[in-house]
């Protein structure tokens, strides 16, 4: 079996993987733009990690006839993670009921289950890393995610999940990378400096120039105040990570080639670790999907979730 190594050597190695990146970093502007509030609570690495132990344990239950998530389960879990303290766990649970990303359910009191519009996200960013995968090989794994209509969700996100937390590579990201995802919306703010490369004219550039020269243009699509935006520009332009090609805050911005290969390395990461669960869903999938009345069906019920 191939290792997670050799699997992010070969996909960073394809010709095209520096356009998958780039289209993975539009996706996922794209549902921070489509859902801001939903975004805007997995928008740190801690909060993001917690989320998907959270979500793997609901996947888990439900395998076993247990629809739902209690608040003392899940600051199990994210303790046995080492993810967070009890009281950030407890909080952060507190916080997702508050905002609707998780409600209770309608049988059982004391558990929650992941609203619609968690749901909608979830499936979105599978399909976001599918599609990517898809480009670089031809492959149909969006498509059949979308015929499954949400049911392989409880396949491929319990793998998923597993793979995140045990892996070192995610848990500790690289230094210019862990900046902005130690930050409130610092992946958003990341991944629009990445959109902002022209790729093309970007390969075997020392400094990639981006489209973006002003802080407060980069911190308002995100809410963020100018001084939050340009504090993390601050502390990732201390590593070496970026910097002005001119007069600060009045020139186009660049992006280091060690920052943009941290960027690269980390999402190729990711898509091995999705590439595998996708493929072990798949393979123990059976071959007619649960209907609507499944919790998964309930993707289909964004349109009418106030949380986007």
């Amino acid at each position: 079996m191939q290792t997670l190594e050799a699997e992010i050597e070969r996909l960073l190695a394809q010709p095209l993987f520096d356009r998958a990146a780039h289209r993975l970093a539009q996706g996922f502007l794209a549902v921070q733009t489509a859902a801001p509030r939903l975004a805007s609570q997995f928008s740190t690495q801690q909060r993001w990690l917690m989320s998907h132990a959270a979500l793997s344990r609901y996947f888990r239950g439900l395998d076993l006839g247990r629809p739902g998530l209690s608040q003392r389960e899940f600051v199990e879990e994210v303790l046995a993670h080492g993810l967070a303290s009890r009281n950030t766990a407890a909080s952060f649970f507190t916080e997702a009921l508050q905002y609707g990303l998780v409600q209770p359910t309608r049988v059982h009191a004391g558990l929650a289950e992941p609203a619609p519009a968690t749901l909608w996200a979830l499936t979105q960013w599978y399909a976001i890393h599918l599609t990517a995968l898809d480009s670089l090989d031809d492959g149909a794994r969006t498509s059949r995610l979308q015929a499954a209509d949400g049911a392989l969700l409880k396949g491929i996100e319990p793998a998923t999940a597993d793979a995140l937390l045990s892996s070192t590579m995610i848990r500790v990201p690289p230094p210019g990378y862990a900046v902005f995802a130690s930050v409130d919306e610092g992946g958003s703010l990341m991944d629009r400096l990445m959109v902002g490369v022209d790729i093309a004219a970007a390969r075997g550039e020392e400094r990639a120039l981006t489209d973006v020269s002003s802080i407060s243009a980069l911190a308002r699509p995100f809410n963020l105040s100018r001084t939050h935006a340009g504090r993390t520009l601050a502390a990732a332009a201390a590593t070496g990570s970026l910097g002005w090609s001119g007069v600060s805050g009045r020139s186009p911005i660049w992006l280091s080639r060690g920052f943009r290969d941290e960027y690269a390395r980390f999402q190729a990461a990711k898509l091995a670790i999705i590439g595998a669960a996708f493929a072990q869903a798949v393979a123990i999938s059976p071959p007619e999907f649960p209907d609507e009345s499944t919790a998964m069906g309930a993707v289909r019920e964004i349109s009418d979730s106030p949380a986007c």
